[in-house]
């Protein structure tokens, strides 16, 4: 998993008089932090519903949604960066929430009043994010131990309600994170405000399945335990915080640099997380495209399947990381919602998960193996290879739609380009057959014969599907250095060459299905005879 550097950064003052004064509740029971008035800001007016094509500087056309530029015209801030390690910690009973939800926060601050803000994140002039909402104050709110549940070894929160936030049209559909602010302590809190009705171009997913499914809140998550890998968890519950940094670290180096991106081109967008593609995978039928970001590792049958029935309908697909859909979960309900619980035994050999006797296309091994393999290559174009790759990305098809105006020849490195996990093209592993090979990177780091593949397939009469086969490819998306503290650092000589096969993407991806327009031109057998 590629992780970010955090660096601490000068945050800017926030004014009282902006916000209106903050009211101390009283008292510490839920019944009185609930009834919070929060600090309104100014009335925002409905959003513009008007879409249209839009001429990039680099020439390429891509889907655009007056409502982004203007809300990407507003003024931002840099104040939703935390800027030092702290440890306030918290979390949400949803990981999404539409315009008349009610979101409840539980927090455990046992000593010391806080309050909430809430940042919708965007390009904002390369401040990166928006103040919308500010709670009141709220008192103390002391927590009660987490659980351990025997024999699944799950961590879960029994917490008490510390306030509700209700989300309104004041609030745009977006990635938010909730910083929580006492004296000498902050946290996060991510959330995602989407739009059910939206019939935007694209979709961008935030992989919060596999955000948890890394989350060592409590000891334990699907990797770890106090006493080792073997007593790990084999359910990780989303009722429970996660833990600092985690959350920055992921969502900066593996999804923010795509978002800003987004925001900046004012694109025609939409944001969903992988639990909204579990509940809600039919509405892929409404949007072009769909972006897998950095490390989307953790996916169910729902998501796998639905996808897939998408992409033969004419969906577009960006695996912009690797190592996507490589496990396979289960989703259960916890005390607070549905699928809260994730349930994920990695059985390979053994026959811990109790859905080996009973269906195995159920069980939670990894795609690839027992008892029913069903290797991700068939959705994606790739298989996941390996891990801690460092090496340069090698261009293999210039001649590729991809590369266009980027001025790449056959051969060219891209230095050090690829980090992390990385995967490659499989021959008679499973279908497609038609895939294009656009980049063909020896890893000589992790030993003789390991490659990364970067791969691009259609669907005969659907959509096409483009893997990056990089971890690193969202972060070196980066280019703006006002936030630079909370995300990567562009990269000389890789940087602009993968914005402007972004664009690229984004044209083509944007405008319906790419088997119509830019089919794939088969070449593998050329790198796997």
């Amino acid at each position: 998993m590629l992780r970010a550097a955090v660096a601490g950064i000068g945050l800017g003052a926030l004014g009282g008089a902006a916000y209106g004064a903050d009211r101390m509740l009283s008292g510490g029971s839920p019944a009185a932090r609930t009834a919070a008035r929060p600090t309104r800001l100014a009335h925002r007016p409905l959003r513009s519903t008007e879409v249209s094509d839009r001429t990039l500087p680099s020439g390429v056309v891509v889907r655009s949604a007056a409502w982004v530029e203007e809300e990407n015209a507003r003024n931002g801030t840099s104040a939703w960066f935390l800027g030092a390690p702290t440890h306030l910690l918290g979390f949400a009973d949803r990981t999404s929430a539409t315009e008349g939800d009610t979101v409840t926060l539980y927090v455990d601050s046992p000593s010391a009043p806080f309050h909430m803000e809430a940042y919708r994140m965007g390009w904002y002039g390369g401040r990166g994010g928006r103040l919308v909402w500010r709670s009141a104050t709220v008192a103390p709110t002391p927590q009660p131990p987490h659980q351990l549940v025997p024999g699944s070894n799950m961590v879960q929160c029994p917490w008490t309600p510390s306030l509700t936030v209700a989300v309104t049209n004041q609030w745009p559909p977006g990635l938010y994170l909730l910083k929580l602010v006492a004296p000498g302590a902050q946290g996060y809190v991510p959330l995602c405000v989407r739009d059910d009705a939206s019939t935007a171009a694209y979709v961008v997913m935030s992989a919060v399945t596999t955000w948890q499914a890394y989350n060592t809140y409590g000891g334990y998550s699907l990797y770890t335990s106090p006493s080792g890998a073997a007593g790990r968890s084999r359910a990780v519950s989303f009722d429970r915080p996660y833990v600092h940094p985690y959350v920055e670290n992921d969502f900066f180096g593996n999804e923010l640099p795509l978002v800003l991106l987004a925001e900046r081109y004012g694109l025609d967008v939409t944001y969903i997380t992988s639990i909204d593609l579990h509940q809600r995978v039919q509405d892929l039928a409404h949007h072009r495209c769909l972006f897998s970001l950095g490390h989307d590792e953790y996916w169910s049958s729902t998501m796998r399947f639905g996808t897939q029935q998408a992409v033969t309908g004419g969906l577009n697909v960006g695996f912009l990381g690797a190592n996507a859909c490589y496990r396979h979960i289960r989703l259960q309900p916890s005390p607070l919602g549905p699928d809260r619980q994730q349930v994920c035994y990695k059985d390979r050999f053994m026959t811990e998960d109790p859905m080996w006797g009973k269906d195995p296309a159920a069980v939670t091994a990894n795609w690839p193996d027992g008892p029913d393999p069903r290797p991700e290559q068939a959705l994606v174009g790739q298989q996941y290879s390996d891990v801690a790759g460092n090496a340069d990305v090698v261009v293999a098809d210039p001649s590729a739609w991809l590369w266009q105006g980027t001025g790449v020849h056959a051969g060219q490195h891209l230095p050090k380009a690829l980090q992390g996990e990385y995967d490659h093209y499989e021959p008679g592993l499973s279908p497609p057959t038609n895939v294009q090979i656009v980049a063909h990177s020896p890893v000589l780091n992790r030993g003789p014969g390991r490659v990364s593949d970067m791969t691009y397939y259609t669907e005969s009469g659907g959509g096409g599907v483009f893997a990056s086969g990089n971890a690193a490819f969202v972060a070196e998306l980066s280019d703006a250095p006002l936030i630079q503290a909370a995300q990567p650092a562009p990269v000389a000589g890789v940087t602009p060459v993968f914005l402007r096969m972004m664009d690229n993407i984004l044209s083509v991806f944007g405008a319906g299905p790419a088997s119509a327009t830019h089919p794939s031109v088969p070449n593998w057998q050329q790198f796997y005879s």
